[in-house]
């Protein structure tokens, strides 16, 4: 009884009364600021209509979301060449016209756009026939020029792709629908060629003089050509055919030269 008694005094005590009420104005002032912030952070209430950006240009969509508040993020870029480059081709969140769903400020729509086009591998052919190296190429999306040259060895056979001139290389990637510059052995007229003199000549040198011929090929040894410059600066000391005086060889024959960067006159 006692403890009782004492209690009922304690619970009408104006201590007791006065430490309940900051408790609770405390807590009102908690659930409060806890709501005004949650409100504020979550943009409660609000409801923007996100606008239909598919088919359009990616160069337009600041455009299209001015005065929105929504941001924009291009995920990726997916080749489709009969598009115009930069088409957007899906949005996420959809647009409003079409699920009727609205976003808050600030929300971020991810958009993926077209291109044109993109790197495939270019298949090694040489060697193989003319018509099973133009059948792997097509496969890989690029198109063939083939340029024919006599030969004795490679009748209808690739002696050397090029892309843009410059010979192709394993893994070398290239955008699709490029053209691959194919050199194909055919057979000879059983005509002759004159051998050309190539001593003392650079390899390159050596390699646009039997370009212009069309009737011969150039095979280079260079043992001591150990970078690009070296390749540049070498110069023939040898070659086979030799080249005496008149001395002929058949149509699509190899010249051989050896060059080396110790050339001395």
């Amino acid at each position: 009884m006692q403890f009782l008694k004492k209690l009922g005094n304690f619970l009408i005590s104006r201590k007791f009364i006065v430490n309940v009420l900051l408790v609770c104005v405390a807590w009102v002032i908690i659930i409060w600021s806890s709501i005004s912030y949650f409100n504020s952070y979550t943009s409660h209430g609000e409801a923007i209509e996100v606008p239909n950006l598919i088919s359009n240009n990616a160069s337009d969509i600041e455009n299209l979301l001015a005065g929105k508040e929504l941001k924009y993020e291009v995920l990726d870029s997916i080749y489709d060449p009969n598009l115009v480059e930069g088409t957007v081709i899906y949005q996420n969140p959809m647009a409003t016209d079409s699920t009727g769903l609205k976003v808050k400020s600030g929300r971020t729509i991810k958009v993926r756009v077209s291109k044109r086009s993109r790197l495939v591998d270019i298949p090694i052919v040489i060697s193989k026939s003319q018509r099973f190296a133009e059948a792997v190429l097509m496969t890989k999306g690029l198109r063939t020029k083939t340029n024919f040259v006599p030969s004795n060895e490679d009748q209808g056979s690739v002696i050397e792709q090029k892309y843009k001139g410059k010979s192709v290389t394993k893994g070398k990637k290239v955008p699709i629908n490029s053209v691959i510059q194919l050199t194909v052995g055919k057979k000879t007229t059983g005509e002759m060629a004159l051998v050309p003199n190539l001593f003392g000549l650079t390899i390159k040198e050596a390699e646009e003089r039997l370009k212009n011929s069309q009737s011969l090929r150039l095979f280079t040894v260079c043992n001591n050509c150990e970078n690009a410059q070296d390749s540049i600066s070498a110069r023939v000391i040898r070659q086979t055919p030799v080249a005496a005086d008149s001395s002929r060889v058949p149509e699509g024959s190899t010249i051989t030269i050896f060059a080396s960067t110790d050339f001395e006159d």
